[in-house]
Order: C-alpha cells, then sequence, then structure tokens
C-alpha cells in the first residue's frame, strides 16, 4: 500500500510540471555548476531509448555543431563545471576533432572538473577511446544493455562491433578512464535465462562500474513482456552476483569497484546545470529549462534567439526529488532540510519496515525501484509530451517553420 501511495505522490508531482514555450531572457551560471551537452544523432533509434534524437545526417551535423558552439559562447558561464557529460542521441557519432573543438571552447570560459561521455559500443575503436583521453574525458559509458545479439537486434541495434567488449574495457582501465557499462532488464526477447547470461558477461569482463536499469515504460516505446516484479528480483539477482565479484552497491541500479561514479541523474540533483544542444534540460535562476528540437534550435539560435521551454522550479518538486534521492541512494533518514510532511512519511516507512539505522531493508529495497521507475517514467519531456507545455500549437508552428527555413 505504501509503495502504491508513494508511486502516485511522485508521479502527481511531476505532472503538475507545466513549461511555456517562448524566448529565454539571458541567465548567468556562475561558481560551481554542472554542464550537459546533447547530441541528438543516432544510425538506428532503439526500442528502449525514450530520449530525443534525429538519424544521422551529415549536413546537419554540420549545423548542430555550428549552432552549439554558438550557443556556447553566447552562455554567460564562469567558475567550475563540477561536471560535464556529453549525452544522446550517441555523442561518438561525433569525431575526435569535433569534439575536442567543444571541449576547447568549454574550457576556454570555465574551469573543468571531470567530464564523461556515453557511447555505443558499436562505434568503439581503440583510437577513438584513445582520443577521447588525450581530448580530457575521465569517464566513458557503454551501452552495452544486452550480450545477446538476438536481443540487440530486437531493439533496433544494427552496428557491429568493431573491437569486443573484453577489449573496450581493458583498454579504457589501462588509458585511466572510469568505465561504466550500462545493461537492462526486460528487453525484447531478453527472458530470465538470457539476463542471467548478461549478468556473468559482466561479471566476467569486469568494468570499473555496472548500471543495470529495469525497462522504462515511457510513452510511445511499449511494455516489457518481464513484470516489474520479476525485473526487480533480476537485478537483486545480479547484485547478489555482482557483490561476490567484488563489486560495492552504490545506489539501487548501480554497483561499482571503488569510489568513482559515472552517474549524470545523481549530480544533476546536486547543484544546478546547463545544458547546450537540442533537447538538453537546465536548470538555473529557479527556472527550469528545455531546449526545442533540433530544427528549431538552429532556426532560433541562428537568429540570436534562444526559445526553450520554461517551467518555475519549485521547492515541493525540488523536495520530492530529493526525497527520491535518497531512496535511490538505499538510504531512509528524515533531514532538516525536508519538510516535515516528507519526514513523516519517512518515519512511517521506518515504522513499517522499509528502513533500519537509516538504510532500506529488503523490503525497502524493492520500494526503491518501484518508486525510482516511477520517477523517471514520470519526468515531463515537453518534446515528447504536449500535455506538459500550455502552449503547444505555438511551439508546433515555430517548429513547422524552423523545418522549412532549415532545410
Amino acid at each position: 500500500m505504501l509503495t502504491f501511495l508513494s508511486k502516485k505522490i511522485m508521479s502527481r508531482s511531476f505532472k503538475k510540471t507545466i513549461y511555456r514555450f517562448r524566448e529565454l531572457k539571458p541567465i548567468s551560471f556562475k561558481g560551481n555548476f554542472g554542464v550537459y551537452l546533447h547530441v541528438p544523432f543516432c544510425y538506428s533509434k532503439c526500442s528502449f531509448c525514450p530520449f530525443y534524437k534525429e538519424i544521422y545526417n551529415a549536413n546537419l551535423k554540420k549545423l548542430y555543431l555550428e549552432t552549439l558552439q554558438k550557443e556556447i559562447k553566447d552562455t554567460d558561464i564562469t567558475g567550475t563545471a563540477k561536471w560535464v557529460y556529453f549525452g544522446g542521441g550517441t555523442p561518438n557519432t561525433l569525431s575526435l576533432r569535433e569534439l575536442s573543438n567543444i571541449v576547447s571552447l568549454l574550457t576556454s570560459k570555465v574551469t573543468v572538473e571531470g567530464m564523461g561521455i556515453e557511447l555505443l559500443p558499436g562505434l568503439l575503436t581503440s583510437d577513438y577511446l584513445n582520443g577521447l583521453k588525450e581530448i580530457g574525458f575521465t569517464k566513458v559509458s557503454v551501452g552495452i544493455e544486452s550480450f545477446s545479439k538476438k536481443v540487440s537486434n530486437l531493439t533496433g541495434r544494427t552496428s557491429d562491433k568493431k573491437i569486443s567488449y573484453k577489449e573496450i574495457i581493458e583498454l579504457a582501465k589501462k588509458l585511466g578512464l572510469w568505465i561504466n557499462v550500462d545493461l537492462m532488464v526486460g528487453l525484447p526477447g531478453q527472458n530470465e535465462e538470457v539476463f542471467i547470461e548478461d549478468i556473468s558477461g559482466i561479471s566476467y569482463i569486469q568494468p570499473n562500474q555496472v548500471t543495470i536499469y529495469p525497462y522504462m515504460s515511457i510513452r510511445n516505446n511499449g511494455k516489457s513482456m518481464l513484470s516489474e516484479k520479476t525485473q526487480f528480483s533480476l537485478i537483486e539477482q545480479a547484485a547478489n552476483q555482482l557483490i561476490s565479484s567484488g563489486y560495492t552497491r552504490k545506489g539501487i541500479w548501480i554497483f561499482a569497484q571503488g569510489d568513482e561514479l559515472y552517474d549524470s541523474s545523481r549530480d544533476e540533483l546536486i547543484e544546478d546545470y546547463v545544458g547546450f544542444g537540442p533537447a538538453a534540460f537546465s536548470t538555473g535562476e529557479n527556472y527550469k529549462i528545455v531546449n526545442p528540437d533540433l530544427f528549431s534550435y538552429v532556426f532560433a539560435i541562428e537568429k540570436s534567439k534562444k526559445m526553450a521551454f520554461i517551467a518555475p522550479k519549485t521547492k515541493t518538486t525540488d523536495d520530492w526529488r530529493k526525497f527520491a534521492k535518497m531512496i535511490y541512494d538505499l538510504r531512509c533518514e528524515p533531514i532538516d532540510s525536508l519538510p516535515e510532511y516528507i519526514n513523516s512519511y519517512i518515519k512511517l516507512l521506518k515504522t513499517t519496515g522499509y528502513c533500519k539505522n537509516g538504510h532500506l531493508t529488503k523490503k525497502g529495497i524493492f520500494f526503491a525501484h518501484a518508486l525510482t521507475k516511477t520517477v523517471v517514467e514520470s519526468l515531463p519531456f515537453p518534446l515528447q509530451n504536449p500535455s506538459t507545455v500550455e502552449n503547444y500549437s505555438d511551439y508546433m508552428s515555430f517548429k513547422n517553420g524552423a523545418i522549412k527555413k532549415v532545410n
């Protein structure tokens, strides 16, 4: 009952976020903040991925790169980027020189403490990994999802690997790159037996970090054939195997060897961050900001305007996100920065056996699976969810005009 109630509260909280598409007046990021850069290109679209992407096109990439650099130049950022992440889409559709140019521009404006990048393994070569190290990347995340070729084909992936997963892991570690590997449970064609084989495979090649996601039912990407309960049980089986292989559980879905982490979701909850590129999120000056699609993004910035989806950043939503992060980190303890009604709820979880001595119990861990999955599935993505934008018709008119101009 408490799990059901918590999921409902979280879902309702995020549904209250309503964006308006309009011109964004300049805002500043100073002191300590994060940086996210969205690379929207993919060679094929994976069925499980809910994030904004466009099929790779060389001309569109050229326009994107020109616009991205203009956006970075025109944004008032000074101070220290505590973290930088390149996400997507598929960031390694960009060449090493293109990445280097972006990083050089960024580091000419701010001090960068660490950089991570998401990588599609099918595009990776040893030269590319070496190049990332030379550019200044410190962390990489490789989306394997499943070792099964049948499962990969069913998700829409078509590229063949240039080097093996084991070679990728070994080279990254040799270069001093902290390497995370993403796996999923509940993909098309991935039954329980296939998932257990995936965990055995990852235990063998020993990346620094393993992140295991349940299948997310977001908008139109369908549902898994495995129930939520089965997915969570399989993750717990994987947890036992990974822990016995030398990993430490760092969160509900993250297992690492050592103290470093590749976890952009956690970092985004710590400080404000500025997002560059189409569909990139930012939080700053009490606003949540999301850039529009690639065509609208290019067209607006070419005209020296910054069009975006903008919503107020409310304390209530931030408080519930703090609670969600606490549960995600397997903790459960009242804290002074949370309002009394949330602290009272935490005390209720404690008295009903979900947590003990500030940490989640076995019962609480299944609660954390359900709550974290609900948070991710409830996040308002204005580009893909018209109901979160109060003037969505204005956005569509702007987008249609932009497509004609850019094409």
